[in-house]
């Protein structure tokens, strides 16, 4: 029989590859910054995403010297919650719940990582950020005194690598994600010093000398020790890094985006293989951004050599997919990373994908995958209940409205004062932690003041849902709840108590989604005199649950206690159920609601360990109390 050419067997194989795509395989695609516009823009974006079988989108969540996020850890730090540009919105959670109620996975991106400032962004001093504002001995030095880098895009300003406080700023964020919101991974990113010149700060210096002997830095910059011990240290943050995930949640992988070797090393100090190597990465996604296939795969290949072959799969290439790179070229990188039994492919980015998109769904993507590691249940559909599902009660005036800006093309609207209530019972199919959306659809003259009050297995929590533009349409997130089929179900009350006559109420779909957080069971017990707590949120050691208080007077102030136990003891009309151990103050705010958050700390001793909830106030002259919230940390 005659042999084939070469060239026809790779063109065979590349044919069966296309033709059978595997189950199993990680499509990711960075957002950054211009794909986190506005929530319209976001689910847009994400539809684009799916329809092309993207399963994995990592989201700018630390950029130019702020986070995107509203971040307890930079108000802390720096007194600003976020990029002064998104204030009003949390672009990440938007991210996530679109992105999950879609299937598909989210990891937090650390775009900036060691760099705290950029000229071009920052309208401070030279650009510094507001981090080194507020701490400018956290500056990295370079060996001349310098503590910025000037290139075409501006001055860019960096965290000096050994300083403690710097590194646990960073850290602290690290937390705050995986806390407070359900990503599947947190990825790092300019885990590296912006060259061989810096380390000359003096926290970097001590720490140094420390190590050896109270001896200096060499002043040559690239002396090889000298390289070394900066790129351990950074080797040992990026292992913290994941070990705080783990500790936390250990479902969410750890990842990171270096530069192609041997640049990493040589310019900036990264040992990523070694990274990958040690465990101190769940994946790593390199940087092979080449514009012509031959240099792709020549980079990629040498960059795998330096990789154990045991650890190689969890190389996950990045692959450069905007102007420059041609679609022939992206389809030819995501065979060659198949070719090479790798677990996937990241593209840079969303926005410079969308012409690849068409020809990456007829091709390699035309079969869904699910991500490695986890089934096809891992982000199930959410359960989506329209508001002319048979199940939903209504009372009072309402009538229905068709508009583009409703879930499924409409929604009820009612005037404000004249008793309009919709109640959405759903059951769970099974006691866990359920996230829950509300959708939000434009309406001109939408009441501000909406109720919306959530009875859960933690209680009866009570939200205000504030009118949306036309941009900002769409589901949005109320918070995370533990349910139980043995308690009944939940239900979605939406409602106009306590607001003034004038106005629109409107009301459309509820969705709740499976959530990844860990929880123990939250449940309510005993009888409220006068008001009501709702307990939602992460019952685990180094979790935080939110405590909310509804029946207060107007801006008054609600005790919450917290105690270990039961126990029945009258003070005045009401009871206390439990024996306290501590005490929060939350003040009340104008329809008489008041929100808390507990934060437990991460101790494995804790986990088992059951804390109760209890809220009072005085009112009218005498004590009002709540019914109990039991939570049981896991």
């Amino acid at each position: 029989m005659t042999a084939l050419p070469r060239s026809l067997v790779v063109l065979f194989a590349a044919l069966l590859l296309l033709a059978s795509p595997p189950a199993q395989e990680l499509r990711g695609v960075w957002i950054a910054r211009d794909g986190l516009t506005s929530k319209r823009k976001i689910s847009q974006s994400l539809d684009a995403a799916r329809a092309a079988n993207l399963n994995v989108v990592c989201v700018n969540v630390w950029s130019r010297g702020y986070t995107i996020h509203p971040s307890a850890v930079m108000q802390r730090v720096a007194g600003v919650t976020q990029d002064p540009g998104l204030v009003g919105r949390d672009p990440l959670q938007e991210v996530i719940v679109e992105a999950h109620r879609r299937g598909m996975e989210v990891e937090a991106w650390l775009e900036y990582g060691f760099c705290a400032g950029w000229s071009g962004h920052y309208p401070g001093p030279g650009g510094r950020g507001p981090v080194l504002n507020a701490h400018p001995a956290w500056t990295a030095v370079d060996r001349s005194g310098n503590t910025s880098v000037t290139d075409a895009n501006g001055t860019f300003y960096w965290l000096a690598h050994e300083n403690p406080d710097a590194r646990a700023f960073l850290l602290d964020l690290v937390d705050e994600l995986v806390d407070r919101y359900d990503v599947d991974g947190v990825q790092l990113d300019r885990i590296r010093y912006p060259s061989t010149a810096f380390g000359y700060d003096p926290a970097t210096v001590s720490a140094y000398r420390a190590a050896n002997g109270n001896r200096n830095p060499p002043t040559n910059q690239n002396d090889s020790g000298w390289m070394r011990w900066r790129a351990d240290a950074l080797s040992t943050f990026v292992a913290d890094a994941r070990a705080r995930v783990q500790a936390r949640r250990y479902t969410v992988r750890t990842t990171c985006a270096p530069v192609a070797m041997d640049t990493a090393y040589n310019s900036f100090l990264q040992d990523w293989p070694s990274w990958v190597r040690d465990g101190h990465l769940d994946l790593c996604y390199p940087q092979i951004y080449r514009t012509s296939l031959s240099s792709y795969v020549s980079t990629l290949d040498a960059n795998l050599a330096r990789v154990p072959a045991n650890v190689r799969n969890r190389v996950v290439p990045g692959i450069r997919a905007v102007t420059g790179t041609s679609t022939a070229e992206v389809l030819g990188m995501v065979q060659a990373n198949r070719q090479r039994g790798l677990q996937g492919h990241v593209f840079w980015y969303l926005e410079g994908l969308y012409d690849d998109l068409p020809a990456l769904t007829a091709g390699p993507f035309a079969a869904p995958a699910t991500v490695p590691g986890h089934g096809a249940t891992w982000r199930p559909a959410p359960v989506v209940i329209e508001e002319d599902s048979p199940s939903v009660v209504t009372a009072g005036p309402w009538v229905v409205e068709s508009t583009l800006y409703a879930s499924g093309g409409a929604q009820l609207k009612a005037p404000v004062g004249q008793g309009a209530s919709a109640e959405v019972p759903f059951t769970a199919p099974a006691p866990g932690l359920y996230s829950l959306q509300v959708y939000l659809g434009y309406t001109p003259g939408a009441s501000s003041g909406i109720a919306c009050e959530v009875t859960h297995g933690g209680g009866t929590s009570v939200f205000r849902l504030a009118r949306v533009g036309l941009a900002e349409s769409g589901f949005h997130h109320v918070g995370a709840f533990w349910l139980d089929p043995a308690l009944g179900p939940a239900r979605v009350r939406i409602d106009d108590r306590n607001v003034l006559p004038g106005g629109t109420l409107t009301m459309d779909a509820v969705q709740w989604m499976v959530t990844r957080f860990r929880s123990g069971p939250i449940e309510a017990y005993g009888t409220a005199a006068g008001l009501v707590l709702g307990v939602g949120g992460v019952a685990t050691a180094g979790g935080r649950t939110e405590a909310r208080v509804d029946g207060l007077a107007p801006f008054t102030t609600a005790l919450c206690v917290i105690g270990l136990g039961r126990t029945s003891v009258p003070i005045g009309p009401a009871v206390l159920f439990t024996t306290p151990i501590g005490s929060l103050f939350a003040g009340g705010d104008g329809y008489g609601e008041a929100a808390l958050q507990v934060a437990f700390p991460a101790d494995p001793n804790l986990l088992g360990q059951d804390v109760v909830l209890q809220a009072f106030a005085s009112q009218g002259g005498g004590i009002a109390g709540s019914e109990a919230v039991e939570v049981r940390l896991r």
